[in-house]
């Protein structure tokens, strides 16, 4: 990566930069969808979404969103968070979030859409 030895440059390094870009990430998937749309001639007329979660063996902290809830894994003695996705049918991620390990499955949709529809604009009705 970038002709750099990983064993100097240290994963937690660049684990933090990660931190960095979120506050970019609207800017860098609308940059991705444009180019997506060019390069592969991608289109975005129909979504999938979907959920998962990650689970942690760690004691509970006292803040963020490792949160007790609904384990898929069948973990209900470890905390999780939930991550929602949102891809095109060929795969390509248009935006994704994490969310605290209690969120409901069903309370996620709603504002999942509109933040589609604020960042690409709203599909057209077929007529």
């Amino acid at each position: 990566m970038l002709d750099e030895d990983f064993a100097l440059v240290g994963k937690n390094n660049l684990y933090g930069c990660l931190d960095k870009l979120l506050v970019h990430k609207a800017d860098l998937f609308g940059f991705l969808q444009r180019r997506w749309e060019t390069l592969f001639q991608a289109k975005f007329d129909v979504l999938l979404y979907d959920l998962t979660s990650s689970y942690f063996e760690c004691d509970p902290p006292e803040t963020g969103k490792r949160r007790f809830g609904y384990s898929r894994d069948k973990r209900s003695d470890c905390v999780q968070v939930v991550i929602a996705l949102v891809v095109t049918p060929d795969g390509f991620p248009l935006a994704y979030e994490v969310m605290p390990g209690d969120t409901a499955d069903k309370t996620t949709l709603r504002a999942f859409i509109q933040r589609i529809e604020a960042q690409y604009g709203r599909s057209a009705a077929p007529g």
